[in-house]
């Protein structure tokens, strides 16, 4: 009795503290509202803070955890002094010249972008040459040692992929679209083009049966990067595709658009919870608790341990981003359909054309930049991937991939060097991606 009491009397000294805490923080805000000297000083202070943890989050100077204060003391004193400069009167600020005045918007949030990206990219950088607790510079052995690791790069099994079923039948389906491009080119009276619904799904189809030869014979973080690059930005953005395409201006689209879009609205961790239910395994004689499981129990098969089967278990932790991001394509591919012009529509039904044709020779085209946004989108996202892994499988079964492999080296090795190569490698993957968009928009914006 005595001990639940100690337990309650503690519970409410926590509550009240934090209470108190909380109105306080409140009353100085809205102080700080009212007079401009505090509310000065209190964003200094707040800027300080994590100013001061960034400059010795190397720790190397000593007194690591009086830093983050020391920045709050030195940004509440430059509050202090800035809120002693008068603000410019309207006739000064008239005489800015105009060159200036982008400069002095921009200002802030470009400092807070140098300081929260580009300092720790440097520095990232700049320990991917650096020892394994970064004291020593070791020049390129860093990237020699990430890229001649097997478990991260490895081109071995490269014969089994030339020699498997699923390669053979890929390359049947290529001939098929050959041999289809070729026979229909002539009978439309044009050039040969590999625009048509038969060379378009046979050489998908053969492209993913090759990834998925290559995921049975290959090994590695890079290669399982890659897996899942292919994988969910084809089938997010196809699928993305199709649903947005049969559900336009159909019966209950709105209904069936917010069903698929669902996902999107869940965190990849809370995802991840939910689909770890979907593929529990309990051995054989047990009762399943999985919802995967009790189906194929149920059907008369053994319990199958779908993330921890060699090479399989990725595609069933691809499913899941799949399941996220197709919402996220078919929103951006459903208002690009709803853009095409009506007149182009109706001039292509007058000329004859089929429902399939004019979403081939029409649709298709018209939205083409709406579907590169949405792969380059999905492509930087993919490379990023990492919560899944972690909650699914930690990276065990040979499910890592570069994100998870960065953490654990960097925060469970303590191998700073290694780490922050591979969040090197990770970066050169997205940053042409990035460059390539950046360079659409401008090409967009001045065309």
């Amino acid at each position: 009795m005595a001990q639940l009491l100690t337990t309650i009397l503690q519970v409410l000294a926590i509550v009240g503290v934090t209470l108190g805490l909380f109105l306080a923080a409140n009353a100085a805000v809205d102080l700080a509202r009212t007079r401009f000297t505090l509310y000065s000083i209190l964003i200094g202070a707040a800027v300080g803070v994590p100013a001061g943890a960034l400059a010795n989050s190397g720790g190397w100077f000593k007194g690591g955890g009086l830093w983050p204060l020391g920045g709050a003391v030195v940004g509440a004193l430059v509050g202090a002094l800035r809120a002693r400069v008068r603000p410019p009167s309207a006739e000064r600020a008239r005489r800015i010249p105009d060159r200036w005045r982008p400069v002095i918007f921009l200002a802030p949030a470009l400092s807070f972008l140098f300081i929260g990206l580009v300092v720790p990219a440097v520095r990232t950088i700049y320990l991917s040459f650096r020892s394994r607790r970064g004291d020593e510079a070791v020049g390129l052995e860093n990237y020699r040692s990430v890229l001649g690791n097997s478990d991260v790069f490895s081109f071995n099994g490269i014969g089994d992929v030339l020699s498997s079923r699923l390669a053979q039948i890929a390359l049947v389906l290529v001939v098929i679209a050959v041999v289809t491009v070729v026979l229909r080119g002539p009978a439309r009276g044009r050039g040969a083009d590999l625009g048509g619904p038969v060379p378009v799904v046979s050489l998908s189809t053969a492209a993913a049966l090759v990834v998925l030869a290559m995921m049975g014979a290959l090994r590695g973080v890079i290669w399982n990067n890659l897996f899942w690059v292919v994988f969910v930005t084809g089938f997010a953005t196809v699928l993305g595709l199709a649903i947005a395409a049969l559900a336009d201006r159909a019966a209950g689209e709105s209904v069936a658009k917010s069903l698929i879009f669902l996902p999107m609205a869940i965190s990849f961790v809370g995802a991840s919870v939910i689909w770890r239910f979907v593929y529990a395994f309990v051995p054989a004689r047990n009762d399943q608790i999985g919802l995967l499981n009790g189906v194929w129990v149920g059907l008369g098969g053994e319990p199958q341990a779908w993330i921890q089967d060699r090479p399989w278990n990725s595609l069933f932790l691809i499913f899941i981003l799949i399941w996220i991001q197709t919402g996220f394509a078919m929103v951006l591919l459903s208002a690009a359909i709803k853009g095409v012009p009506h007149e182009l529509i109706e001039a292509a039904e007058v000329d004859g054309a089929t429902t399939g044709q004019i979403f081939w020779r029409v649709t298709l085209p018209s939205i083409r930049p709406t579907v590169i946004v949405v792969v380059t989108t999905l492509i930087v996202t993919v490379l990023k991937v990492y919560d899944i892994v972690k909650v699914m499988t930690n990276g065990e079964f040979g499910t890592s991939v570069i994100a998870n492999e960065m953490f654990q080296e960097a925060f469970i090795a303590r191998d700073l060097g290694v780490g922050s190569t591979l969040a090197v490698l990770l970066f050169m993957a997205v940053l042409p991606l990035m460059a390539a968009n950046m360079w659409r928009v401008r090409r967009e914006a001045t065309s």
